[in-house]
């Protein structure tokens, strides 16, 4: 990911690595999310996680969408996902609706790495989830 860092203002640099969220998204539990033992599949949540983080970089690059096209006719980098960590804290069912805070947490020479933290309006609020890649 080389010459990420100069996709970013100084400012921009700034505003994403203070200890702030830019980016919450809002998703609905759905019905199919839940496995066989009533609670949201793990798999869900990477979903989830991905929604917020291409809504991240749409507000970064100030995007629509994130679309290859657009991707190819700008620098013809883009982002690629290198690894995914998540802890489980406490299990989610539907209905419910969870929130995705997503911000970046480091940026290096030739990566960076994004921070998710996704809470339950069912669970009051609680993180039911941590997760980053």
């Amino acid at each position: 990911m080389a010459g990420w860092q100069c996709i970013l203002s100084d400012e921009e640099k700034i505003w994403m690595t203070e200890k702030n969220w830019p980016v919450t998204t809002e998703v609905p539990v759905l019905w199919g999310d839940m496995d066989a033992f009533g609670h949201v599949n793990n798999i869900i949540y990477l979903k989830w996680c991905e929604t917020s983080r291409i809504e991240l970089f749409c507000k970064i690059w100030d995007l629509d969408g994130l679309k290859m096209d657009e991707i190819l006719e700008k620098s013809g980098v883009g982002p690629i996902l290198a690894n995914f960590n998540t802890n489980y804290r406490f299990p989610v069912a539907c209905p419910d609706t969870i929130f995705v805070k997503t911000r970046i947490k480091h940026i290096g020479n030739t990566s960076f790495g994004i921070e998710h933290q996704i809470t339950s309006k069912n669970n009051g609020s609680k993180i039911v989830a941590e997760a980053d890649s």
